[in-house]
């Protein structure tokens, strides 16, 4: 009988190895500098919105080509983001995010410098551009800076909470900067805080000599397709419902209500906040539940607080959708962390993983919007807009609502039996080891720690449930 060889496995990125041998204090230190770089990229996304009628005259943009303002950038950055994550994965992440960030600084300056509407929109896609390259290393630096399963959780909800604080505060930032500074300066004060995450990363991401654990060994770890293929797909459809929502709630909120835009943005900050309440959540949770549990649980939350806008009148108190939003946000908050922990726990392939999990979100957000738009005007006869519009609205809710609970289904996916990729329960890979609270009671075979032990979220063949559900070979 002929046999085939074990295929080699690819070395994971020696930098992002070394990162676990450091100390507390550094390890910290990393994650604050990777949610910086996620909270920067995210705001930049946002924080012209509110300048954009100033740079229409300030650059006698035509009105036509205004949208291009945001679009040039969130394009390029969704266009590139498998790039980055490739990258991230070939050359370690030291070398993307620092380029990613120079890069991005180079934009910033672009467009502070800007004359023309061509010079913006080109500054604009050159952030685009080294905001996909830094990206997906910066959250494969996050998770990397960990050595168990419950300092994942809780990495990954800082994560989730400074997105959400992105989210919330960009348009704040952009009419405080806009008010006070003048517009250019929603691109000079982001050029300087990446000058500085550069430097700190320079001084925190050390180049890996040698070759790094699990280097050449036999892969008996293939890459979970299913799981991350569900756990993306699932993204796409909560990221599509929560735009879309909150894009009608806005028009909702001033074109029924009647609110300022003032008004109706600080009625709005109930949906940023319910998202950092349901992902701090999130990590207590999963001591207990198993995480695909805990997003099936999140995102039937989402859709159940979706729902409860569909019967709005134009008689309803602000409170009704103000609390709706919340409600929604929470279980979207609580699912994004087991999601996004099954859909980058991928040891060798992380960059590639989380740039996946990225686009997902950036092109479901952008279609859903769409989509829904789209499905009002063919089925009420119009997209939301003013009270005469509100059949709109309601088929606009239900089908935020409907991509809700087809989220819900794909998250159980992320327990594909067949794949033998689940991730169940992490209790007992958490029970206190040696006085250490986050690290499991059994070794697992993975990315050494320099106490020997090793990550639980890894896989191995003497581990705990974790490390057996990711390893193929274990039931």
């Amino acid at each position: 009988m002929v046999t085939t060889p074990a295929r080699t496995a690819p070395a994971a990125p020696a930098e992002l190895t070394a990162l676990t041998a450091l100390t507390a204090g550094r390890r910290r230190a990393t994650v604050f500098m990777a949610c910086v770089a996620n909270f920067v990229v995210l705001t930049d996304a946002t924080i012209v919105n509110v300048a954009l009628p100033v740079m229409r005259h300030d650059l006698r943009i035509d009105p036509a080509q205004l949208p291009w303002v945001v679009d040039s950038y969130t394009l390029v950055f969704g266009g590139c983001l498998f790039l980055g994550g490739l990258v991230a994965d070939r050359a370690g992440p030291r070398v993307p995010f620092v380029a990613g960030m120079a890069l991005f600084t180079a934009g910033c300056v672009l467009c502070g410098l800007a004359g023309d509407a061509g010079a913006l929109f080109a500054g604009r896609a050159v952030q685009g551009a080294g905001g996909a390259l830094f990206s997906p290393a910066a959250l494969a630096v996050a998770t990397a800076a960990t050595r168990s399963a419950a300092e994942r959780a809780r990495v990954l909800a800082v994560w989730g909470a400074a997105g959400a604080a992105a989210v919330a505060i960009g348009p704040v930032l952009g009419g405080l900067g806009t008010a006070l500074l003048g517009w250019t300066s929603l691109f000079w004060l982001p050029a300087l805080v990446c000058a500085a995450t550069a430097l700190a990363a320079v001084r925190l991401l050390r180049s890996g000599t040698g070759p790094a654990p699990g280097a050449g060994a036999p892969d008996r770890s293939p890459f979970p397709a299913r799981r991350v293929a569900a756990a993306c797909a699932a993204t796409a459809l909560s990221c599509g419902a929560l735009v879309g929502v909150s894009y009608a709630s806005t028009l909702w909120l001033q074109e029924v209500l009647r609110f300022d835009a003032v008004t109706a943005g600080l009625l709005l900050l109930p949906l940023s906040l319910g998202i950092v309440a349901g992902s701090a959540a999130a990590p207590p949770l999963l001591r207990r539940v198993a995480p695909w549990r805990l997003a099936v649980a999140g995102s039937t939350v989402t859709a159940g607080g979706i729902l409860a806008l569909v019967p709005m009148t134009a008689q309803a108190p602000a409170v009704w959708p103000v609390a709706a939003l919340g409600v929604l946000a929470f279980g979207f908050g609580a699912q994004s962390v087991p999601v996004t922990l099954a859909a980058t726990a991928v040891p060798r392939r992380a960059g590639l993983a989380t740039a996946g999990y990225q686009t997902a979100g950036q092109l479901g957000g952008g279609a859903g919007l769409a989509v829904l738009a789209a499905l009002a005007v063919a089925t009420a006869g119009a997209a939301p807009a003013g009270a005469g519009t509100i059949p709109g609205y309601r088929v606009f809710f239900t089908g935020a609502a409907l991509a809700a609970v087809a989220a819900a289904v794909l998250c159980a996916r992320i327990r594909d039996p067949a794949a033998r990729s689940e991730i169940p329960p992490v209790a007992q890979d958490l029970r206190p080891v040696d006085g250490d609270p986050g690290v499991g009671a059994a070794g697992l075979r993975g990315q050494p720690q320099p106490d020997g032990r090793a990550d639980p979220l890894a896989g191995g063949q003497h581990g705990g449930r974790v490390g057996r559900a990711l390893d193929p070979r274990h039931g």
